[in-house]
């Protein structure tokens, strides 16, 4: 019986918060005047009724809110991982099939591909505050919020070369996983400002900062067969090899938040509400382990992440591009350009209920 009774308020609500957004914008056909002009004044409607008690929604202090939503990210340096892998590729192969052909050294040359390798550019953080009405347009709130991005593919390459004598080599490329991933710990302590509207509606302000705890990843594991068809058709594998490349670090930033919301009350005690903002959350110092294998051979290393400057020299070409790592030869800083810095700045979009007791 008492669902009931809710979901009745709930409908009866939303009519009523659709009539205050329609008598705001033409107030000469508001349903509210009608009514008391239908009935002389003598008596209240049970809308307005409804909307008068609601308005004391805020005489209950502490307020627990829950919330998710969605939130852009543009981890710049962390998404150079993909940028490098997709360069150093082209360089390598691209580039140098290229230099084959326009040197008579081959005939021609054809490439497919499958899928591409991902950024991360956003992600859906969960959340929860507990916030403590101090008087009717001021609050203070303790939260957390979290969010966990992983970016994974799996694709191929394949590159065809026909060779003047008439044989044709192919190789492959496949690429299972190849990911990116960051999970961010962000507990706040925020001050906001309410400001009541009508009824049930209330706008609010808020500010919130506090620590930024992250992790990140990136993994590349890989797999590359070179086959030869020969002119008579007949075709066998020449060359085969595997690996995998994986770097993990963490660190610790700051957050600071600022936005604004509506409230809208449901039933006593318990609204829902949307807020927006923009949220600065940048970690300036990530470190951690790093392990490569390439065929039989392997290394591991530990260290702090930062920016190298890559350079390959080929007779192809050049390739100049930046790689984020941890990996420093012999303690050295020479390649060094600046340090990593992972900026998980965004807008946030968040949907939440309250209660409040």
């Amino acid at each position: 019986m008492s669902t009931e009774k809710n979901l009745n308020a709930i409908i009866r609500h939303s009519v009523i918060l659709l009539a205050l957004f329609f008598t705001a914008a033409n107030p000469s056909t508001a349903w509210a005047k009608d009514s008391n002009q239908n009935k002389g004044g003598a008596q209240e409607s049970d809308a307005q009724k409804i909307v008068k008690n609601d308005s004391s929604v805020w005489n209950e202090r502490f307020h627990i809110e829950l919330c998710g939503g969605f939130t852009t990210l543009n981890p710049s340096d962390l998404n150079l991982f993909v940028d490098y892998d997709n360069r150093l590729q082209e360089f390598n192969y691209d580039s140098l099939l290229n230099y084959l052909e326009s040197s008579s050294q081959i005939l021609s040359w054809s490439k497919v591909r499958e899928e591409d390798r991902r950024k991360i550019k956003n992600a859906f953080p969960l959340g929860g505050r507990l916030k403590y009405q101090i008087k009717d347009n001021l609050a203070v709130s303790i939260g957390f919020r979290y969010f966990s991005r992983t970016r994974e593919s799996e694709f191929d390459f394949e590159y065809k070369r026909n060779e003047i004598e008439g044989d044709q080599y192919t190789e492959s490329l496949t690429y299972f996983p190849y990911s990116l991933s960051v999970n961010a710990y962000v507990p706040q302590v925020g001050i906001h400002l309410m400001k009541k509207i009508k009824g049930a509606l209330i706008l609010e302000g808020y500010l919130a900062g506090g620590p930024l705890f992250v992790e990140c990843r990136y993994f590349s594991n890989w797999s590359s067969e070179w086959y030869i068809r020969e002119a008579n058709n007949f075709e066998y594998l020449i060359f085969q090899n595997s690996g995998a490349l994986e770097e993990r670090g963490k660190g610790t930033g700051v957050s600071l938040e600022l936005g604004g919301r509506i409230y809208y009350g449901l039933i006593k005690n318990m609204g829902i509400f949307l807020e927006a903002g923009y949220a600065y959350q940048v970690v300036k110092n990530i470190s951690g382990p790093g392990s490569e294998l390439n065929g039989v051979s392997s290394e591991s290393w530990e260290g702090q992440w930062a920016i190298k400057q890559e350079q390959v020299s080929a007779p192809w070409g050049e390739l100049e591009a930046e790689l984020p790592t941890g990996k420093w030869q012999d303690g050295s800083n020479d390649e060094r350009v600046r340090n990593f810095k992972l900026d998980l700045s965004g807008f946030q979009l968040r949907l939440g209920l309250s209660f409040q007791f």
